[in-house]
Formats: structure tokens, sequence, C-alpha cells
């Protein structure tokens, strides 16, 4: 079983986690995939010049499928910045395809205007040429209107490459991931705790001048010498979108977390190892980072141990994909 996969993610990127893990599990259920992507085994360009990004894009998914045996292929994911580029050929031949969601437009002012106006208009295409979709959360999945099939595909982890962190005598809180102004991660630099952000992003360098900030490395070593993760996000309808890989991260490492309340982690509301808080909820976000700091070791490891538990049992790549791989099934030709 063939599919093609259209994405503008760069695989040397940390930001690609998702379609690598996407991939591996699929592979693993005998899809064999290639992608459309920057970088892939069918490239296309992107520029990265600011407002130049979609347009380019999908321009060269255009130009490139003309030059792709596509009927090879059984079925196809498109990522909603790529669905105005490859719609047209694909409904020529007949490839049957679902649009993939997993990050709406977050960036403000004119140039995120002009993301969502691009991202209302995948979407309308895809309600009336696409065979259905797959998207990161409940909040997600309710908040388009659709009557096609649908499924929610969470964010996962690889298990294997993750070993439970030892933790220290004197607590070290993690953030990772993009480091990107509109984060308003300056705000978990006043909690008080003895704070780590690491990745990369246009705000890094006042960042750094705040708290002690490292480039992109290895995640798994990195949290393994960490002892609370957090994801504080700020007050923004886009953001209860999320189902926060970075979550399953820091439960695969061991870590007990505080995180934003967002959609993806409902079914983990009542976990020991996991805290809950408002988005944007600075005074939430200081109390739960300053208390898991002050609890004795030993309680941090057994919190740890349950979050790695959870990550073993829920949150693996082979599980989060299982509604994907089935839907594909039903869709292909």
């Amino acid at each position: 079983m063939k599919l093609l996969w259209i994405t503008h993610r760069r695989f040397s990127e940390m930001s690609a986690t998702t379609q690598k893990g996407i991939a591996t599990a699929l592979n693993k259920r005998g899809w064999e995939i290639e992608f459309m992507s920057p970088d892939g085994q069918h490239r296309v360009e992107r520029s990265t010049r600011i407002g130049r990004g979609h347009q380019t894009f999908n321009r060269s998914i255009a130009e490139k499928l003309h030059s792709v045996e596509l009927d090879e292929y059984c079925a196809a994911i498109v990522e909603w910045t790529g669905v105005q580029g490859a719609s047209s050929e694909l409904g020529r031949v007949q490839l049957p395809w679902v649009i993939m969601d997993r990050s709406p437009p977050i960036t403000s002012g004119i140039i995120g205007w002009l993301q969502r106006k691009q991202y209302n208009k995948a979407w309308d295409i895809a309600r009336e040429h696409s065979v259905g979709r797959a998207v990161k959360s409940a909040y997600m999945e309710g908040s388009q209107d659709w009557g096609k099939t649908s499924v929610i595909v969470p964010a996962g982890v690889d298990i294997t490459a993750f070993e439970s962190t030892k933790m220290n005598s004197d607590p070290l809180v993690v953030c990772h991931g993009s480091l990107d102004r509109s984060r308003e991660l300056n705000r978990l630099t006043k909690m008080g705790v003895n704070l780590l952000l690491f990745g990369e992003g246009n705000d890094s360098h006042r960042l750094s001048n705040m708290t002690r900030v490292e480039g992109s490395g290895d995640v798994a070593s990195r949290l393994a010498g960490a002892d609370v993760g957090v994801l504080h996000l700020p007050n923004r309808d886009v953001w209860r979108h999320a189902s926060p890989l970075k979550v399953a991260e820091y439960a695969a490492a061991g870590l007990p977390v505080v995180a934003s309340e967002v959609s993806g982690l409902e079914r983990y509301r009542n976990a020991e190892w996991l805290k809950l808080i408002p988005l944007g909820d600075d005074e939430a976000c200081r109390i739960a980072l300053q208390t898991l700091c002050k609890l004795p070791l030993d309680e941090r490891k057994r919190l740890g141990a349950l979050a790695r538990q959870e990550a073993e049992r829920s949150m693996t790549w082979e599980n989060c994909t299982e509604a994907l791989h089935e839907m594909l099934l039903e869709v292909k030709r």
C-alpha cells in the first residue's frame, strides 16, 4: 500500500517529529510512504520570505504533481498548507486524499490574517473534494463543520528513544520546542524556579537574557537530566486545539508535568502526574511548579514513574495512529 504525503515540514528540523512518528507507525502497519516536501523524495520549494511561503509552496506542489506517477499510490495525506496546490491534480487522477491539520495559524497581525484566510480556503476545498480528515484533538474536530469520515490523531512518542530521568536534589524545570515570541515564554522566567528552555525561535536571544537557554539538541538526553516538564500557553483560542507532543515526551522521560488545559490532554485530567492549569494563568502555573519542586525526591520519582507508565500505555505512535490507519484502509482506491 503506497501513500503520498504532502507536507511543508523539513525533516531536518525538530518540527517534523510528528510526521516522522506517524510515518514510522504506518510503515509498521504495511504502508509505504513517500513525502512531497522541501526535502522529501519529491522535492518542492517553499520560500522563507515572510508572506511568500504558502504561495510558492502550493505553486511548486501543483507543478511537481504533473511529473509524479500518481497511479502508483492508493491514497494521499495532504496537510492543510498544501491543499490549494494539490487538490486539482489529485482530483483529476481520482486519487483519494485526506486533509491533515495539526497546526492552525497562531501568528497575529497582518501575516496571521493572511494565514487564517489561506487556512479557511484550504478547509473549504477539503470539504468539497477530500474523502476525510485527520485532526489532532477533539476540540479541533468539533470546531469545523464536517460531514465526512473523521479521525483524531493525538500527539504520540517513540518510547524507545527515552529513558526515565534520575532527577536532581535541586529540581530542574524544563520547557522545550519553539522559542518564538508568539509563545510568550518570557512569562515562565518569572515563576521562581530553576528553569531551562531549549529549542529555536525568534525570541531565543531575548529569553537568554532572562534564564538559561540552549539551542536544539537531543531531546531525550536533555529531558533525562530534568525533574519537571512545563507547557505554559497563552490564553488564545487557537491553543485550545493542541494535543501537545511535548507533554508526551515529558511523560516518556518520566517527568511530572504542569500544562495548560488543552483539548488533547482532557483524557489525562485525573492523572496524578499531570497538573492542568487554565490557559495563560501565570499564578496557577507558578503555584503548580513550585509545589512540584518542593516535593521530596522520592515523591517526584513516584509521579514520574506514573507518567512513564501512561506514556507506555497510551501515548505510543502505534496507539495514536490506529484510527488513521483504519480510515486510510477505508478510503484507499
